[in-house]
């Protein structure tokens, strides 16, 4: 009887796949700000969770079948279909990034025909890339797009931030070299899947919010994102 109640004692466990877009996450690691942030919930708010970094459609269809509990992203048509919005942690800037001494900019027209640098594996660009005709070039971190572009190589490249800041640092790139067009400001919550045992825990889901939206929260979010920009 003893170990029965000692089994029943175990906190849940769950998998949380958060977009691989550093900072936020690191790909095919546990590292970076979601990972870390998921982990800090759910000590919060007392179960264990196994977080990680994955493209877009592995994070999508995990929340499709529930097996991605919990992740944190930005509002898509699709993470809205499979998940609860549980909280918003603060906001990310999505840009285009040039050449000064190339064409001049004044709208996301003014980039049609151009080759632009696409993380792969993100949707981080899917407006633009629906909206102005263009050629995708797919990188695998917003560094290689950087060096991409100072080459030559590139017309212009995907910008995040925070985070771009410091990868144009360690590329030495000096803030007049380049120009950046602001494409959205979108704000970045914790989703919980409509599918998985996580959203059906009421007592859970309610101490989630809490951890959340506490102070400790807001800290532990400004903690973690204190060293980008």
């Amino acid at each position: 009887m003893l170990m029965a109640a000692a089994a029943l004692a175990e906190p849940a466990r769950y998998q949380s796949y958060t977009l691989a877009v550093e900072p936020w996450g690191i790909l095919d690691t546990d590292r970076g700000v979601g990972p870390d942030f998921i982990r800090f919930l759910a000590e919060q708010a007392g179960f264990v969770v196994d977080a990680r970094a994955w493209p877009y459609l592995r994070v999508i269809d995990g929340m499709r079948s529930g097996e991605n509990a919990i992740n944190l992203g930005i509002p898509t048509p699709e993470r809205e279909r499979y998940g609860i919005a549980i909280c918003t942690i603060g906001s990310l800037k999505v840009s285009l990034l040039y050449r000064r001494a190339g064409a001049k900019h004044p709208n996301a027209a003014s980039f049609a025909g151009m080759s632009i640098g696409e993380l792969r594996g993100s949707q981080t660009l899917g407006v633009f890339d629906r909206a102005v005709p263009h050629k995708t070039v797919m990188i695998n971190d917003m560094s290689q797009g950087v060096r991409m572009l100072a080459a030559g190589r590139l017309d212009a490249t995907v910008c995040v931030r925070p985070g771009c800041g410091n990868v144009l640092d360690q590329a030495g790139i000096e803030a007049e070299q380049v120009g950046e067009w602001l494409l959205s400001e979108q704000p970045l919550a914790i989703y919980v899947s409509r599918e998985s045992a996580l959203s059906r825990d009421t007592a859970t889901m309610l101490r989630l919010r809490l951890a959340c939206d506490s102070y400790a929260g807001r800290q532990e979010v400004r903690r973690l994102l204190a060293p980008y920009r």
